[in-house]
């Protein structure tokens, strides 16, 4: 048992029933998420949680605290916070240092009750590894007289306060009879139910006798984060020292020119058209100021790019077009950041990692909804290193027409059973779709493929070095193609007689070879 954890129990001066040993037991599981801040003879409680940050798909491990106690002055670059926690009773002092690369967010409304500051955490650097879960579903209507704890560190101590909440006001203001004191501000306020975060305490009235004191409602300081950061996005990437190459293509500067900041080492540029990176240059920052809805060419070329984390935060719920985005990328590995990208509105994603020769894993964009798209054109060509592509088994590409040269060139690719059960009954062009795929042996994948509307077979596995039966494309159905000219040139197929059954209008089966 924390025999640290004291009681203050004292609602409306009637104390409140509660299992004083169990609820001990199960709070002192939960110290290592509380923290003592002391910044600039400013003292307060912080706690760390993960919020929806743009949405519930996407959860950003924070520190909240109230902005009285963290502000703009207390989390400039370079400086550092130092809290104070416990674990399993032992005290533990930590220092978060504020770098370019951590994010902090300022949501500071005193009228509305917004006191509050959110700073990210980085788990693998600050070592925190624990987390309050937060509760965003309780209703005003069901607030009244529910139980509540009041987590808090005035002074050393770390103290539990038990009592009510009375009232959630327009969804912002929370109103409890809980007792606080100096150092309070900041604490969380867990629901006794199950113990996760409705609120953040912020303010103590003594204007009565039964001090009826203030929080923040957590779903209302969620609600106002995302409104005001999620338009907003600050984008962090790494380039090689010596690199000397374009950073933005022409056409997204065009499109975009007014939407965007650019900094370099800490200092703001003008986005020109054929920005040139040369020694030194390691750091660029990209902020998004209003919507935009074209990433068309935005890393055209950009053979220096080699970390894009920072595009976790982009809100692309309205992008149209991803055309290039990546083109000739050739350092990109790592792409885990567009797991979270909501692609739906999307058309278009012709060559969006053409010549991307580094990345071997394609699994973060399993849960895309690319059912708007019509062309996939060129989209994985030239990504040499790309090992496997069963990430992309579930996506809906029924609405596409253009699948030319989609993994042309992608020399590694064993299998291709990964797209068994796509619907690509409305193409009309495989032209390439294969090509130069000199390690494809396994084409059983396409067996189900409905390929009747297509008019165009030009080259689709030309190059396939590997390929030595097609038994599987043996009920293929190709009566309305108008070029199958080279489809199998290059392969080390024996002869075609699996297709003998094929309908071919124009043209004849030594045409394919």
């Amino acid at each position: 048992m924390n025999t640290n954890i004291i009681n203050q129990s004292l609602i409306e001066n009637q104390p409140i029933p509660v299992d004083i040993d169990g609820t001990k037991l199960i709070l002192s599981q939960l110290e290592n998420c509380i923290c003592k801040i002391y910044q600039n003879d400013k003292k307060g409680t912080g706690f760390f949680c993960k919020i929806p940050f743009p949405d519930k798909n996407n959860l950003l491990n924070v520190l909240i605290t109230n902005n009285h106690i963290l502000n703009e002055n207390d989390i400039e670059n370079n400086q550092i916070i130092n809290l104070i926690m416990y674990n399993k009773g032992e005290k533990l002092e930590k220092k978060i240092i504020m770098d370019e690369t951590r994010k902090s967010y300022t949501c500071l409304n005193q009228k509305d009750g917004i006191d509050i500051t959110i700073i990210e955490i980085k788990p693998n650097i600050d070592n925190i590894n624990n987390y309050l879960e937060i509760d965003d579903e309780i209703l005003e209507i069901e607030c009244h007289r529910k139980s509540i704890y009041l987590l808090h560190y005035p002074k050393d101590k770390r103290l539990v306060s038990y009592g009510l909440m009375n009232d959630i006001m327009g969804g912002k203001k929370i109103n409890h009879y809980c007792n606080s004191v100096e150092g309070s501000s900041g604490s969380p306020i867990l629901s006794l139910d199950n113990f996760k975060v409705i609120g953040v305490h912020y303010a103590t009235s003594n204007k009565t006798n039964i001090k009826l004191n203030y929080g923040t409602y957590i779903k209302y300081i969620i609600n106002e984060f995302n409104n005001k950061y999620k338009k907003e996005a600050k984008l962090l990437y790494s380039t090689n020292e010596e690199g000397k190459y374009n950073i933005f293509g022409d056409k997204f500067v065009k499109n975009n020119k007014n939407n965007i900041d650019l900094i370099i080492n800490g200092i703001k540029n003008n986005l020109i058209q054929k920005y040139k990176l040369g020694k030194g240059i390691n750091k660029i920052e990209l902020i998004i100021k209003n919507k935009i809805t074209n990433l068309e060419y935005m890393f055209y070329e950009c053979n220096c790019l080699i970390n894009i984390d920072g595009l976790k935060y982009l809100d692309t719920k309205d992008i149209n077009n991803f055309e290039n985005i990546f083109y000739e990328c050739s350092l990109l590995s790592d792409i885990n950041a567009l797991k979270y990208w909501n692609v739906s509105n999307s058309k278009n994603f012709e060559n969006m990692f053409y010549g991307c020769s580094s990345l071997s894993d394609i699994n973060e964009l399993k849960g895309w909804n690319v059912s708007n798209s019509k062309n996939f054109k060129g989209m994985f060509f030239k990504c040499s290193s790309l090992l496997d592509i069963n990430g992309l088994k579930d996506w809906n590409v029924s609405n596409a027409y253009n699948f030319e040269g989609m993994f042309g060139g992608c020399s590694l690719l064993t299998n291709i059973n990964g797209l068994a059960n796509w619907n690509v009954s409305n193409s009309n062009n495989f032209k390439n779709m294969f090509a130069r795929c000199s390690s494809l042996s396994d084409i059983n994948g396409l067996r189900k493929w409905n390929v009747s509307n297509s008019k165009n077979f030009i080259g689709m596995f030309y190059g396939c070095f590997s390929l030595k039966n097609i038994d599987d494309l043996i009920d293929w159905d190709v009566k309305n193609a108008d070029n199958i000219e080279c489809m199998f040139r290059g392969c080390s197929l024996l002869h075609l007689s699996p297709l003998k059954n094929w309908k071919l209008s124009n043209y004849d089966y030594e045409s394919m070879k």
